[in-house]
């Protein structure tokens, strides 16, 4: 009997490590504090930006991930949608300098792209995740390979591909927070709080 309680001890355990925190920013939650510079060397400071419109904030992990660059896709084409409505676009990622720029000459966007030095921004919206076997079981060696060539050096830290809207008073309006990186935030459904 001992024997089956621990074998199901360690195995609810390794489940719960292998599981990417579900704890994140909510809905009527303050917005911490984004700076950094874009893509073009534009200085990004949400208080300043929030003082004349509100703030989408997207999570992405890297020009590699086919996901990523689907969502950032569809981004563009709703971008003037957004901007229309008083909507900054906003979108972070561990991704090098030159990787950021990179992306955004693929896309030929005119939103902000902001390499987050040391993690700051994943970390404080809790989006952050460190990349190892637990935590990327499917693919690990693939996407180790990855972030090796994208993120800086000693770097291993992605983020959940969350999506974030803050009002002007600095509160978080929209959430979509899904550690199944396939899933991502619906445009259209934001653009239609908007409304």
């Amino acid at each position: 009997m001992r024997t089956f309680l621990t074998f199901i001890f360690l195995f609810v355990t390794t489940l719960l490590v292998a599981q990417i925190d579900a704890d994140h920013l909510m809905v009527g939650e303050t917005a911490s504090l984004i700076m950094g510079k874009d893509q073009n060397g534009k200085s990004i400071n949400s208080r300043e930006i929030l003082k004349d419109s509100k703030i989408l904030l997207i999570f992405y992990r890297g020009n590699w991930c086919p996901y990523c660059k689907k969502h950032l896709s569809s981004l563009e084409k709703h971008l003037k949608e957004f901007q229309d409505k008083g909507v900054f676009v906003v979108v972070v990622s561990p991704e090098k300098v030159e990787k950021t720029q990179e992306t955004a000459n693929e896309y030929n966007n005119d939103f902000s792209i902001i390499h987050d030095v040391g993690n700051r921004i994943m970390t404080a919206y809790k989006v952050a995740f460190t990349v190892n076997q637990q935590s990327v079981p499917k693919y690990y060696e693939k996407i180790t390979e990855r972030i090796n060539e994208y993120n800086e050096d000693n770097n291993n830290v992605l983020p959940v591909p969350a999506t974030y809207l803050i009002d002007q008073s600095g509160k978080i309006s929209y959430v979509h927070y899904d550690p199944d990186y396939k899933k991502r935030s619906h445009l259209d459904e934001i653009l239609t709080l908007l409304d």
